[in-house]
């Protein structure tokens, strides 16, 4: 318990004070959080969170709500069951490889420095066939927010969470109630039916687990994936053949995209960006991009 600092405004006591009295409430909290893996129901009271709102960039105008970034103040007993549940959930993945490789989100071993070392690998092999590469930056707006719990229990299954351990999932997400803080205001209370609460420990890894299937729709495709949480990059060979390339790309895309729709993850069309890298002249222009993607993204060349 030593190692969570911080709990939510709605917890009967301070979570500094769990921390103190951990000798003499362990057994206690112990004996709950038994009780809820062998019933599988996280207790309703643990379900609340009370929402804080922080600026993204220091900079930015405080009036546009979209410039602000919710986090999810959950009670500390919650925090404690969940440390537990994402500790073996993410060992059981690991152990049995069934992340998918080219995800470097929330995960041990990996960082930012793993994606770029990819991206940055796929776009030198091009450069050593002599190819252009085209990398496509897609950008989702609000992806923890519109996640779908039954398409996550879906992946889950799939994953080989099943059975009891699965119920326990489906409880965890299910009856959820949150309220916006904005000192000294306060929203009232209501119902959440979609998304996951950013501030728990375990949602990135169930996050990393709904994002899986979008690198395989890709590389069925012939387009290289890499991502890092919900930032999903693309990278494409434009020179070798172009014909070929432009195929794959309109072929890629659109079950990629649609693939997003259908697990309620929104596209922005409108930030996502095309970088084009090598050292001949670039094929690409807007003929690339499918029309049912909205206006093309304008090219930025980096040769």
């Amino acid at each position: 318990m030593n190692s969570i600092h911080s709990g939510s405004p709605s917890d009967p006591c301070p979570h500094h004070i769990f921390n103190k009295a951990d000798t003499a409430i362990a057994a206690h909290l112990r004996k709950a959080i038994n009780i809820s893996f062998e019933t599988a129901r996280f207790p309703d009271s643990w379900k609340h969170a009370e929402i804080n709102t922080l600026l993204k960039k220091p900079k930015a105008d405080p009036k546009a709500l979209k410039n602000f970034r919710p986090i999810s103040l959950l009670p500390f007993p919650a925090k404690v069951i969940e440390k537990i549940i994402n500790t073996q959930l993410t060992r059981y993945l690991e152990d049995n490889n069934i992340l998918d490789p080219s995800q470097s989100g929330f995960r041990l071993n990996h960082s930012t420095e793993t994606a770029l070392l990819a991206a940055t690998d796929d776009i030198r092999s091009h450069l050593d066939n002599g190819e252009t590469s085209a990398l496509i930056l897609l950008d989702l707006s609000a992806a923890f927010d519109t996640v779908c719990h039954h398409t996550l229990k879906s992946h889950l299954h799939a994953a080989g969470i099943q059975d009891q351990a699965l119920e326990w999932t489906s409880s965890f997400l299910a009856g959820r109630t949150q309220r916006v803080r904005l000192p000294p205001y306060q929203s009232k209370a209501f119902n959440i039916n979609c998304g996951v609460p950013q501030g728990s420990s375990l949602i990135p890894t169930l996050f990393n687990i709904y994002m899986a299937p979008l690198a395989q729709v890709a590389r069925q495709h012939n387009l290289n994936i890499i991502s890092y949480a919900d930032d999903t990059q693309l990278i494409l060979s434009l020179t070798k053949d172009s014909h070929t390339a432009k195929t794959n790309l309109h072929e890629g895309l659109k079950p990629s995209t649609d693939w997003m729709r259908d697990s309620r993850l929104k596209l922005k069309s409108d930030k996502t960006e095309v970088l084009i890298l090598g050292r001949t002249p670039s094929t690409w222009d807007n003929s690339w991009w499918p029309s049912t993607l909205g206006p093309p993204p304008t090219p930025t060349d980096s040769a």
